[in-house]
């Protein structure tokens, strides 16, 4: 078959949506499929930028193929007569993000622009098949677009990632941003009574963000207890780090999916702590028997942090029951592909 897969790209930015639908790709080459994939550049203000890219995607003709596979907006918005829908990211400011601090200002020139988004989506319903990956998306079509969709689960790489020792220290890697919330994992570090320490690694570019970590590690003398690392790490790092963690931490906020760091953290047999709102993450963690669901405040997720350092045998035992149920879901790739192409 002769397929393309659409996606959207961040300039220099290079996420879980990335490496799931290059990992994708790569499947559906093993399988013997023909594959190309195009990358529509994200714009940088959610103005006009947005409005005309939307209209783009809808003039971008792929008729030389026999399916095509979308995940994020507005890449999803291509015409074709076989378009499948595996959303990743509908344009959330418009939607639950709409007039607070991490989505857009509720004023009439942004409403405007927040009537084209959901004007848009309702494309979606000529989708040859429209999945999600998590329920949080699937309820948030419902919610606000009475649109209908089926959870395909995304999947992590298991193949790389396996237990190692158990150690003294939680792992929170991800990009850096206020909405993913790594603040809250340094200021939790503050009220910890253990000597459990923190690695958080990751690219900021929010130059007011990473100030405010890197203030906040300084006031309260906490450099020997966070490391905190503003880059991307190398795969090996990140095998190396989680595999020997105590635990992760993912406490982004309405998180649309699991998250891959959680599921990578289950392969590794690595408990995961989150937050109540984190959204698609608590469909994945089951509060003290494969992580923790914390009220999202330093306190809270301090009380955590601490449970897993002072009972190491306890927070194996949580890794180990994180490990069987990742398994237990077989969420594999040819199920998933099964399902994409049928």
């Amino acid at each position: 078959m002769r397929i393309a897969l659409v996606n959207m790209i961040s300039p220099f930015i290079r996420g879980g949506a990335e490496i799931l639908v290059d990992d994708l790709m790569h499947q559906l080459q093993l399988r013997g499929h023909t594959v190309e994939l195009y990358r529509l550049p994200s714009p940088n203000d959610f103005g006009l930028l947005m409005a005309r890219l939307i209209e783009a995607s809808k003039m971008l003709r792929f008729d030389h193929y026999d399916r095509v596979i979308c995940f994020k907006f507005p890449a999803y918005c291509v015409i074709h007569r076989n378009r499948v829908v595996w959303m990743f990211h509908q344009f959330r400011q418009a939607y639950e993000l709409w007039n607070t601090e991490f989505g857009i200002e509720a004023n009439p020139q942004n409403e405007i622009m927040r009537n084209i988004v959901m004007h848009a989506d309702t494309a979606l319903v000529d989708s040859r098949q429209l999945f999600t990956i998590a329920h949080e998306v699937t309820n948030r079509l419902k919610k606000f677009n009475n649109i209908d969709s089926t959870v395909l689960p995304h999947l992590g790489n298991m193949e790389k990632f396996g237990p190692g020792k158990t150690g003294s220290y939680l792992f929170f890697p991800s990009r850096i941003s206020s909405i993913k919330r790594q603040h809250l994992a340094v200021e939790a570090m503050h009220y910890v009574k253990s000597d459990v320490k923190l690695v958080v690694a990751g690219v900021c570019e929010v130059s007011a963000y990473d100030l405010q970590i890197r203030s906040f590690i300084k006031k309260h003398h906490l450099e020997e207890h966070v490391q905190y690392e503003n880059r991307w790490i190398s795969d090996e790092e990140m095998y190396q780090w989680m595999s020997n963690c105590l635990g992760s931490m993912y406490l982004a906020y309405k998180e649309d999916s699991c998250g891959l760091v959680s599921m990578e953290a289950f392969y590794s047999a690595k408990p995961v702590i989150t937050c109540i709102d984190s959204g698609g993450t608590i469909e994945l963690i089951e509060d003290q028997k494969t992580g923790f669901i914390c009220e999202p405040t330093p306190q809270s997720i301090a009380k955590a942090m601490d449970q897993l350092y002072m009972d190491k045998q306890a927070a194996a035992k949580m890794g180990q029951a994180a490990r069987d149920e990742i398994i237990r879901r077989d969420i594999t790739w040819d199920n998933t592909i099964r399902r994409l192409l049928a």
